[in-house]
């Protein structure tokens, strides 16, 4: 393989590491970059709810007594903006948020305390977090109910140590809630966890890259 394919071959590789590992890099250097906003009414929601998996939990979390308040989008840099379906349930204090993911349907139930307080309980794989003001964990395999119980018991505990309730269940509430938890709330240390292995793979590259260059302008 002469030098020049080398060279095409390496940094086409290492364009490709980059660009796959930037968001995360872009994320954890700044979460609040991850904007949520209203999609659409309860009259959009429609176009998510298509597949099987999709309409099982949506039937699961309204016979839990949630209702349908509308669409909401995460917007991330550098990345396809997620969709995801919003129901509310004032008396269970939670929001419920169903996102499709494949031809899977992933839950979880959010409430929003005053001060950025947030309890996240989901069914799929999330890391335990018990730290002051921001409890959140996931329970894969639990049913729709079992879940549920477990948030509310999380969230009672930070009510018992006194800390006040959102209490506004609108689709226009849910979007603020969000953006806050990614821009001034316990998300920013969450995005942080989950993303720096991009930061470092990021900054490897870089580093790579610009050896590379000095060692072929010193030859």
């Amino acid at each position: 393989m002469s030098v020049s394919l080398q060279l095409v071959v390496f940094f086409g590789l290492v364009g490709f590491l980059f660009w796959r590992n930037l968001p995360g890099a872009l994320l954890f250097v700044r979460p609040g970059w991850i904007r949520c906003r209203v999609a659409g009414g309860v009259e959009a929601m429609g176009q998510l709810a298509g597949g099987p998996a999709m309409r099982e939990m949506i039937d699961a979390v309204e016979d839990l007594g949630f209702a349908p308040v509308g669409v909401l989008e995460e917007r991330r840099p550098l990345a396809r903006t997620r969709r995801e379906l919003v129901y509310a349930n004032p008396e269970a204090r939670a929001y419920a948020v169903i996102a499709p993911v494949g031809n899977e349907a992933w839950l979880q139930f959010v409430t929003p305390f005053s001060g950025d307080a947030t309890v996240i309980t989901a069914d799929f794989h999330w890391p335990s977090v018990e730290e002051p003001g921001y409890l959140a964990g996931g329970l894969p395999g639990a049913s729709p109910v079992e879940i549920l119980n477990t948030h509310k018991r999380r969230v009672q505990r930070l009510v018992d140590e006194g800390r006040a309730l959102d209490g506004r269940y609108t689709l226009e509430a849910r979007a603020e809630s969000c953006t806050a938890y990614y821009g001034r709330g316990p998300g920013r240390r969450e995005v942080r966890r989950r993303e720096v292995k991009g930061l470092m793979f990021t900054t490897a590259l870089v580093v790579v890259v610009v050896l590379t260059v000095i060692r072929g302008a010193r030859r």
